[in-house]
């Protein structure tokens, strides 16, 4: 069995994206600005951990939503199934007519496979839950949305720590299409997509992101001065 599926991968690439995007956009901004090595770590780094923990904090929220939306239906179904155990089983039969089935064998199905397990049959049929979510599911959401976010800023730090200061704008941006065209070729693979359209949506939007960090960065007064000032309070 895979220590991670490629349904939990793909739904990992997003965080590595905004991770490279983000910080690579800050980078790309400080150094229009005219930003010094100090000060673009710095600037770079706040970046990391600001959207690690907005990020992460996303995850948890949207998987924490979730389970107490599946919480939710098995507690009504379950007191459905204790107050009118026949209009229940009359449901199931219907959905699975509606699928298709004979109405006297969807009834036959229903019976069935209520007396053995009449909430899993509710739930599986009906409302799609195969398996609740854990409890410590949100929790892991959240911490690897973060580590991923992490992941991706990784690249754009690491560029602008070994690149010589005259050459960290292109390198950066280089580095950045580059990763964002692995990550694409990744998400398209493993989702059946569009290899082209995935690559080109995914290369835009860090290119735009840059440029639009670059304009930005371009009217910031004295970055490092700001951040000097910030460090003595």
């Amino acid at each position: 069995m895979p220590l991670i599926s490629a349904q939990d991968l793909r739904s990992h690439v997003p965080a590595v994206n905004d991770g490279i995007i983000a910080t690579a956009g800050v980078i790309e901004g400080f150094i229009a600005a005219g930003a010094a090595t100090d000060a673009l770590i710095a600037a770079a780094l706040a970046a990391t951990v600001a959207g690690a923990v907005s990020f992460g904090g996303f995850k948890y929220g949207e998987a924490a939503a979730e389970r107490d939306a599946e919480l939710a239906v098995v507690q009504e179904e379950t007191r459905d199934l204790a107050r009118s155990p026949e209009a229940e089983l009359e449901e199931l039969a219907v959905h699975y007519e509606a699928r298709g089935i004979d109405p006297a064998l969807a009834r036959e199905v229903a019976r069935q496979v209520s007396a053995r397990d009449a909430l899993t049959a509710q739930l599986e049929s009906v409302h799609g839950i195969r398996e609740l979510m854990p409890a410590n599911a949100p929790l892991l959401a959240g911490i690897t949305g973060a580590m991923a976010f992490m992941l991706g800023a990784f690249l754009p730090i690491t560029v602008v720590t070994l690149v010589p200061p005259e050459s960290r704008a292109v390198a950066t941006a280089v580095a950045v299409m580059v990763s964002l065209m692995l990550t694409a070729i990744l998400t398209a693979r493993l989702g059946r997509a569009s290899l082209g359209r995935t690559v080109l949506r995914s290369v835009l939007v860090g290119v735009l992101t840059l440029l639009l960090s670059v304009i930005a960065g371009s009217f910031l007064p004295d970055p490092d001065g700001v951040i000097s000032a910030a460090t003595r309070f």
